[in-house]
């Protein structure tokens, strides 16, 4: 009888260790990964503004805040009057950015998910032409790589 308790004990305690070593508890290789974490206990989710837009191109014009003007050299005029991104809690993003192009008013969008490696988000779009494609954030602030009539441009958003 004695035995057989014995057997049982060693059985269960055999069992248990085997169920902790499966599970796991750190950051095993073999556990099953998530979506990213984002960065500071989740501030990036939420509605940004934009506040400033960059060209990273050969274009006229310029200067802090919005609306900025930016000329070509044919004299063309793209105008940034205001733009929202939205990043959702589940890594989706929608940006939109409202301009002018020559007097006529356009909106330029952007959507797809995101993720977030540190203070380094990477957007993927859903649109044949993406717009965003990294980032930063620091703090509320984020500052993004974009693209707008193939001429790429920086941003910065503010939350």
């Amino acid at each position: 009888m004695r035995t057989m308790i014995r057997n049982a004990t060693r059985l269960m305690f055999g069992l248990a260790v085997a169920a902790t070593a499966a599970c796991g508890g750190g950051s095993d290789a073999t556990a099953p990964s998530g979506p990213p974490s984002p960065p500071a206990g989740g501030r990036v989710p939420g509605g940004y503004n934009l506040t400033q837009v960059r060209t990273l191109g050969n274009l006229g014009g310029g200067g802090s805040g919005l609306p900025v003007t930016f000329v070509d050299g044919g004299g063309n005029q793209l105008v940034f009057q205001s733009g929202t991104l939205i990043m959702g809690s589940d890594g989706a993003f929608d940006l939109t950015v409202e301009s002018t192009y020559q007097g006529s008013s356009v909106s330029l969008r952007d959507y797809g998910h995101y993720e977030v490696a540190g203070a380094n988000i990477t957007f993927h779009s859903d649109r044949s032409t993406p717009r965003l494609s990294t980032g930063t954030i620091s703090g509320n602030t984020m500052t993004a790589k974009s693209q707008f009539g193939g001429i790429p441009f920086e941003i910065d958003l503010v939350k």
